[in-house]
């Protein structure tokens, strides 16, 4: 919940502190680093090792784009364990 917070308050802002996230959002700052990491191991957000620490989210279009592949994926790895399960029930 707080990733995707994060993530709207970063593109409305066009990135951020986490002081500056944390009041767009409304949401703790500290809880602000935990979404952004999250967000970062996405490749939604890059981190500026900047003092303080600043996040630019990607472009609209790129997470889109990323989140549709993380779906896919997800959808590909289930149909193949169903499929997989499917066969070893019919075997038994």
């Amino acid at each position: 919940m707080y990733a995707a917070r994060t993530f709207v308050a970063l593109t409305t802002l066009s990135g951020g502190t986490a002081v500056e996230v944390g009041r767009a959002a409304d949401i703790p700052r500290t809880r602000v680093y935990d979404a952004v990491d999250e967000l970062s191991e996405a490749g939604l957000v890059d981190i500026d090792d900047t003092t303080p620490k600043r996040f630019t989210p990607v472009g609209v279009a790129e997470a889109a784009d990323l989140l549709l592949g993380e779906s896919e994926t997800r959808a590909e790895t289930l149909q193949d364990a169903l499929t997989t399960l499917e066969a070893e029930r019919d075997r038994s």
